[in-house]
């Protein structure tokens, strides 16, 4: 019998063939080998293709950006000057990028610990929600001076630079939302701020029993806005006509809810909690939770993208793609690595996802830029 090496490639011949015979072998030999490795070629392309078409996203850049330490905080983009802002919280700038190709641009200097950013495209302004400064901030988008300064709460009582720190810009409003007070500023409640962005000046003011507001997000529809109260493992429902909370959400495993995103049209409210990472589907209509997905933990951003169906959960872990198979339904696409970079911005303009990561033991701080995929 044949041994096993033998039955799988046959079994060599009694009698070699010589002379013109034996060259004529060589020559079939070496075609059929090299037959052979063209055809494992082609099926790895064709394999690697067909990979990259399934995959949600891929990754085209990865722009490093040594010297500059610490965490960084959400992003912003001008799409006519091409620019993709970055707060860099405790290496205390923003980080311009040309966001067409994620090349660094340079530092930004002037503000303290920048948190939620804002670009208003028809003032060519910049606000940001700087909690080293207790203030908002707001930069020229042409050269990026200063232009105006609105003081709020005073969180530099206990030096953690969180107040204020989340915050939404409600374009249909023409509203900058601001969360502040809270335990950076020693109080057992906090103040969602509303600016206008074409007067700079406060125009009103919510009240909310937390002392840690994370993300927010308005639902133009029905005059309502949502906030992540994380300490109290609460969700705030905030009626944009009275300024005043008139509900609060919440299930029974809710952990440091996060990351907040909407689907309006769908009535669904996305949050997600960590430790453990997971996903949550509210309907609006009655603050139910009509899914629950585990996903990667410690998430600081979160994105929905209504044309593709998708969601983006930004986590420390790493980066995960949900798909809405219906408004109570949703598949995991995908879980990919980011070197602990927990915020980015999707820009559907430019059919990208960025994802802005800190320096670790063994990279520098850089900037991932993702293709979106069909």
């Amino acid at each position: 019998m044949a041994s096993l090496s033998e039955a799988s490639y046959g079994s060599p011949p009694q009698h070699q063939p010589t002379g013109l015979g034996a060259e004529m072998h060589m020559k079939m030999k070496k075609l059929f080998v090299a037959g052979q490795a063209a055809g494992i070629a082609t099926l790895l392309t064709c394999t690697a293709a067909a990979f990259a078409q399934q995959a949600p996203i891929t990754l085209t850049q990865n722009v490093s950006l040594p010297g500059i330490v610490g965490d960084f905080d959400f992003l912003a983009v001008d799409l006519k000057r091409d620019h993709l802002f970055a707060a860099a919280e405790e290496h205390h700038s923003l980080e311009l990028f040309e966001a067409s190709t994620g090349k660094h641009l340079q530092s930004i200097p002037g503000v303290k610990t920048p948190h939620t950013l804002a670009y208003v495209a028809d003032r060519d302004e910049l606000f940001i929600a700087d909690g080293g400064d207790s203030s908002c901030i707001i930069l020229s988008g042409a050269d990026f001076h200063q232009i105006e300064r609105i003081p709020l709460i005073d969180g530099s009582v206990t030096g953690k630079t969180d107040s204020p720190d989340a915050g939404y810009y409600d374009a249909r409003r023409r509203i900058f939302f601001v969360g502040n007070g809270g335990k950076s500023a020693d109080l057992p409640y906090s103040e969602i701020t509303e600016i206008s962005v074409d007067t700079h000046k406060i125009v009103g003011k919510v009240r909310v029993e937390a002392n840690n507001i994370e993300a927010m997000m308005a639902d133009d529809s029905h005059d309502l806005l949502y906030a992540n109260m994380r300490d109290q493992k609460k969700i705030a429902v905030v009626d944009l006509k009275k300024n005043e909370v008139i509900d609060t959400w919440t299930t029974p495993d809710l952990n440091l809810n996060t990351a907040l995103a909407l689907d309006g049209p769908s009535n669904r409210l996305f949050i997600v909690g960590r430790k453990p990472g997971l996903f949550y589907a509210f309907d609006t209509t009655n603050g139910k939770v009509v899914a629950q997905v585990p996903v990667t933990d410690i998430a600081d951003g979160m994105t929905w993208d209504p044309k593709m169906k998708r969601v983006y959960i930004l986590a420390s872990q790493g980066l995960t793609v949900l798909h809405q198979d219906d408004k109570d339904h949703y598949t995991v696409l995908s879980r990919i690595p980011t070197n602990g970079g927990k915020t980015g911005l999707l820009v559907p303009q430019l059919k990208q996802l960025f994802v802005i990561h800190p320096q670790t033991k063994i990279d520098d701080a850089g900037l991932l830029v993702y293709r979106l995929n069909p």
